[in-house]
Formats: structure tokens, C-alpha cells, sequence
């Protein structure tokens, strides 16, 4: 009896671990699906700077600010830009100021999972001045 009992654990061991050993799915390296793009924009308007990337697992996403990591924390509440959920960099009103201040400057988003990293091209935020005509 005893035997049997043995014989019938380890069959049952074996056709569990054959159904319990799913392929685990592929690890794949981000990849940026949707670049973003030079934007000129009027002092005070918003403006968004698209980024969609692919990968699993879901890659998240930074923002470079001229090569730099983007710090939102040097920057007062109302100019700070927002990452979106998919991805893109939305300013509610873009600025003109101190060049550490302005949101002038050129952006790349970067997508990072445990698989590795992807960056994009680089976009420029221009802002256009109000221009003002003489009489």
C-alpha cells in the first residue's frame, strides 16, 4: 500500500510540475514606439512633448532635460511639467526665465525595465516671445 501510495505522489509530482511549468513569457527590451517632436509654443501656453515605449514588463519613463535627469523639485508648482501616464510630458504653461528656470531646452525621454533601456531622439521646446509692432 504503502508503495502504491509513493508511486502515485510522484506521478501526480510530475504531471503537476509539467502543468505548473508555464513558459514564462519573454522578456523584451524597450523600445520607444513613438518619438517626440521639435515644438514651438507661445510664452504661457501648454505644450506636450509625446513618448509611448513598449516592453515587457511595462517599461517606465524619464525625462532628460539637456541630457540631464529632469528635476521637476527645482521648479515651482505651476510650471511643473507632468509625465502622463503613457508616457508624454505635458506643461500646463510654458516659461521663459533664468536658464535653469526656462522650459526652453532640448528633451528625450528614456524607457527603462528589468530587461534594459531605450531612449529617444531629442526634441526642442522652443517658446516664441510675444512680439509687440512699434508705432
Amino acid at each position: 500500500m504503502t508503495r502504491h501510495l509513493i508511486k502515485l505522489f510522484w506521478v501526480f509530482g510530475i504531471i503537476y510540475n509539467i502543468e505548473g511549468s508555464r513558459p514564462v513569457p519573454d522578456i523584451g527590451l524597450p523600445r520607444i514606439v513613438h518619438h517626440p517632436s521639435d515644438v514651438v509654443v507661445r510664452v504661457g501656453s501648454p505644450a506636450t512633448l509625446s513618448c509611448r515605449a513598449e516592453g515587457n514588463p511595462e517599461p517606465t519613463i524619464q525625462w532628460l532635460r539637456n541630457g540631464q535627469p529632469l528635476d521637476t523639485d527645482k521648479m515651482d508648482a505651476q510650471s511643473q511639467p507632468i509625465v502622463l501616464p503613457e508616457g508624454s510630458l505635458f506643461f500646463f504653461s510654458v516659461s521663459l526665465g533664468r536658464k535653469s528656470q526656462s522650459h526652453e531646452a532640448v528633451y528625450a525621454c528614456v524607457a527603462r525595465n528589468s530587461a534594459g533601456v531605450a531612449t529617444s531622439r531629442n526634441a526642442s521646446l522652443h517658446i516664441a516671445e510675444p512680439f509687440f509692432c512699434g508705432s
